[in-house]
């Protein structure tokens, strides 16, 4: 990288955020380039800027800047206290969105746009999240420097939106403990996994009509890790009561060793979504050793390789079906778990980091 590069500051507005996808990849991303600039590969200052009360617990950064400051909170800090905090440094937004004023102000902002799921699964957000990103998505497809995101798949979908520039695609990494214990074949439970928020768009409604049929007919339990949130359209939840002891519900689990024990005790991850971008449950199962079962689109099937056992999201019975193979077909579940390991081996967020980075300070 140019020495003669512009020092780059990194919006922090993740950090205060609840923890789903999104602000799981900045937090990952922010600790590997701060590991980059430690390595001597950055050429240009990096700070991260954000409000007094951030959680930067996890980070232990060592070489990027933190700078704190107040005025505001939530939206109203990125679009009126970030602009202020610029002072002619190039501004990295790792999470869909990025102060209007400085993308208009053309002083080279550079956004990560994870995917545009509202576009297509508007069923499955709140109005007040469509009207918001749908009003900002325009001026970033226009006047951002430049704009990251995170698959081959989501970039050909805002060349749809915006044939005349470019897009930067780096899939995200994966599972972030380097000392990844794969657990054995033996010592698995059964039961289904699933990780992910309690959206429409997760197709988490079917999930839970085959977790039924699964406790019903097969005696196996599932485990669902994740929550809603006040972006996301509310969904059914509730369970017949003859299975209700057979499903759990554990909501949002911050903690990743806590994570890493469902992976390494689930018989398989089941993740049927109806649009992803790049997924990080099936490739953290996969680090793992958890075999998936995941839905047969085509960010999905970019994503996984051939290291996951593809089914149809709109069918209930393929899905069971799938399933049940993984469970009942000993093989089957040797051959994903081998697969899952290399496939999972080709993923990391250095390579993300690296590949941001040059995108920034090449545009």
């Amino acid at each position: 990288m140019s020495q003669s590069a512009r020092a780059i500051l990194i919006n922090g507005r993740f950090l205060m955020q609840p923890v789903t996808g999104v602000q799981r990849v900045a937090r990952e991303l922010v600790a590997e380039m701060d590991r980059l600039a430690g390595a001597g590969e950055i050429g240009v200052p990096l700070a991260l800027a954000c409000e007094p009360g951030a959680d930067l617990d996890g980070l232990s950064l060592k070489y990027i800047a933190v700078e704190r400051r107040g005025g505001a909170a939530g939206h109203a800090w990125e679009q009126f206290v970030l602009p202020r905090m610029v002072s002619g440094r190039r501004l990295l937004c790792l999470g869909n969105t990025a102060p209007v004023a400085s993308v208009l102000g053309g002083g080279g902002v550079s956004v990560m746009v994870h995917d545009v799921s509202y576009l297509s699964q508007p069923q499955a957000y709140s109005r007040r999240y469509r009207m918001v990103h749908s009003a900002l998505l325009p001026l970033l497809l226009r006047g951002a420097e430049q704009i990251v995101t995170v698959s081959t798949t989501e970039a050909e979908r805002l060349q749809r939106l915006r044939p005349q520039r470019r897009f930067v695609a780096a899939q995200n990494g994966g599972w972030s403990n380097d000392r990844v214990e794969r657990a054995s074949p033996a010592a698995r439970e059964r039961m289904v996994l699933y990780v992910g928020s309690l959206s429409r768009r997760k197709n988490v409604e079917r999930v839970i009509e085959v977790a039924e049929t699964l406790a019903r007919e097969d005696g196996i339990r599932t485990v669902l890790v994740g929550a809603g949130s006040s972006i996301l359209a509310p969904v059914r939840s509730s369970v017949a009561p003859d299975v209700a002891h057979m499903l759990e519900f554990v909501g949002q689990v911050p903690s990743l060793d806590t994570l890493a024990d469902y992976y390494r005790r689930a018989g398989c991850l089941l993740f049927p979504s109806l649009y992803e971008a790049s997924p990080l449950p099936p490739i953290e199962a996969m680090s793992l050793g958890c075999p998936v079962v995941a839905s047969a689109i085509p960010s999905m099937t970019e994503r996984c390789g051939r290291a996951a056992l593809y089914c149809d999201p709109l069918d209930s019975a393929d899905i069971l079906s799938c399933v049940r193979r993984v469970f009942n077909e000993p093989e089957l579940g040797a051959a994903l778990r081998s697969e899952g390991f290399r496939q999972a081996e080709s993923y990391s967020w250095r390579a993300q980091a690296r590949t941001i980075l040059q995108a920034v300070t090449a545009s």
